[in-house]
């Protein structure tokens, strides 16, 4: 093979992985350990840390350095910070430094990455993402980012949580899991989760499971956290929906904090949904504790109008 020549199978793998492989990696697409060694002898490959290369004609980017920390380390998880860049999560910020955690017991890599360690992180708080990254779940990073937010800001942060990547069961669940005396961050998370109103966390009955089930009782029966893709290629998950006649249902949580907070993200939300030809109805919890009665039958009312037809059974 000539000097400085890569293989196009070698070629395919760096371009999916944010031009960075690990030599086994590279030896498994069609590469000897020879060929690697005249590549970085020759400038084409450039050593990202121990066992870990990026190709020269790929800049380097945070992805791929928190890869190149996942290749090096196969225990390490991308953590604190750097998931919630991944996750991109709100008021993250822009830190570029990897930040590793890693059980306290590990002798893991030494330059590249700020360690945290910690003897609590079950295979449930990891996610390894399609690019081979390992990393906190949302979750788990939402409990963690406690220690390092105002309450108003937890607050809009729990609500995009919810938003974009689980419910309030799940993070009722993570809470209890990590919430301890004395563990930073535990005060927050309880006092913002504990704001919510009674209907908002884990019990047999929620707004949505309620404003759905009535709906059902008199024959609308709706598709459940429908994923609904805009124009702008963002993913929104309407709480109801009816695919077929582009009409869906949002349950608004006005009485705890963070759903004014992101009220106006809504509006404009429901505009980009109205580009696509759908109509979102919304209901919120304090016209629901009024008069629920109301509140259905207007909903009936809307979903007919779109020419929707109930599914009575006898």
């Amino acid at each position: 093979m000539p000097i400085g020549f890569v293989p196009p199978s070698v070629l395919v793998h760096l371009a999916a992985h944010h031009g960075v492989a690990s030599r086994d990696q590279l030896r498994g697409v069609g590469i000897t350990s020879r060929q690697i060694d005249r590549l970085l002898a020759s400038g084409h490959f450039e050593r990202e840390l121990p066992g870990v290369y990026r190709i020269a004609s790929t800049p380097s980017t945070f992805e791929g350095r928190c890869l190149a920390a996942c290749l090096a380390d196969r225990e390490l998880v991308i953590g604190g910070p750097s998931a919630a860049r991944l996750w991109r999560f709100k008021h993250t910020g822009a830190d570029e430094r990897v930040i590793g955690v890693v059980a306290h017991d590990r002798n893991p890599i030494r330059s590249g990455v700020v360690l945290r360690r910690t003897n609590q992180l079950p295979a449930t708080d990891v996610v390894t993402r399609s690019d081979g990254v390992r990393l906190t779940a949302p979750p788990r990073r939402w409990f963690d980012r406690a220690r390092d937010l105002t309450d108003p800001w937890f607050e809009a942060l729990t609500e995009h949580v919810l938003d974009q990547h689980c419910s309030v069961p799940t993070l009722w669940g993570v809470a209890r899991r990590l919430m301890t005396k004395g563990r930073t961050g535990s005060a927050r998370v309880r006092r913002v989760m504990s704001q919510r109103a009674a209907w908002q966390k884990p019990a047999d009955s929620t707004l949505e499971f309620d404003v759905l089930r009535s709906l059902e009782r008199l024959g609308i029966v709706l598709t459940r956290q429908y994923a609904l893709r805009l124009r702008d290629s963002s993913v929104i998950h309407l709480d109801g929906a009816d695919p077929d006649l582009r009409w869906g249902v949002e349950i608004d949580h006005v009485t705890w904090h963070g759903g004014r907070i992101d009220a106006a993200r809504d509006k404009g939300r429901d505009r980009r949904a109205r580009q696509l030809g759908w109509q979102i109805e919304r209901v919120d919890d304090q016209e629901w504790r009024r008069d629920r009665s109301r509140v259905i039958a207007e909903l009936v009312d809307l979903y007919e109008a779109r020419g929707g037809r109930r599914r009575l059974t006898a």
